[in-house]
């Protein structure tokens, strides 16, 4: 009877020993299916924000090269555009390309994360030459010089908030902007 004891007690040590082993392999299993899930769920919606935000920089780069072609460029422009610093949780860099060889004022607007590796590009065809630009995520000023007769692109968090100072505005043709 002795024997049969003693083989009682290692199937239960055997039970419990496999009962934790395929415990563990389900647990792992389900960790790095979660995790590849989320991954992949961050990566869409950084690139649906990236999206979202590249068409805003676009369409006041084209409200700003509009004004300065109503106004013949006669006066300097600044127009701001308030963008978040981060996109699904990182960080983004906003670059903005020269012009190319067949097309002058055709430019590109590029907006890409680091760790998720999305990019967005808009193509934004403007009247007067963009500055080449690079700049870290989150608000951004769009800039008419009528001096170099160029846009630009600067950080909104080192200015203002102000779209133009008050002087700006009392020195337009008609006394309003």
């Amino acid at each position: 009877m002795r024997a049969r004891e003693a083989d009682r007690g290692v199937s239960t040590t055997l039970g419990y020993v496999l009962t934790l082993s395929i415990t563990a392999v389900l647990v792992s299993v389900l960790l790095v299916g979660t995790g590849q899930y989320v991954d992949d769920q961050r990566s869409q919606v950084a690139e649906r924000e990236l999206s979202v935000l590249s068409e805003r920089v676009a369409a006041r780069t084209v409200d700003v090269d509009r004004m300065v072609r109503a106004g013949d460029g006669a006066n300097a422009v600044r127009v701001s555009v308030d963008l978040p610093r981060t996109v699904a949780g990182t960080p983004y860099r906003i670059e903005v390309s020269e012009p190319s060889v067949t097309t002058p004022r055709t430019h590109d607007i590029t907006l890409s994360t680091g760790r998720t590796g999305e990019s967005v590009t808009v193509t934004v065809r403007t009247g007067v030459d963009v500055e080449s630009a690079s700049l870290a995520g989150g608000s951004v000023v769009v800039v008419y010089d009528p001096a170099a007769d160029t846009l630009s692109f600067e950080s909104g968090d080192d200015v203002s908030p102000a779209v133009a100072p008050p002087s700006a505005f009392a020195a337009a043709p008609g006394g309003g902007a």
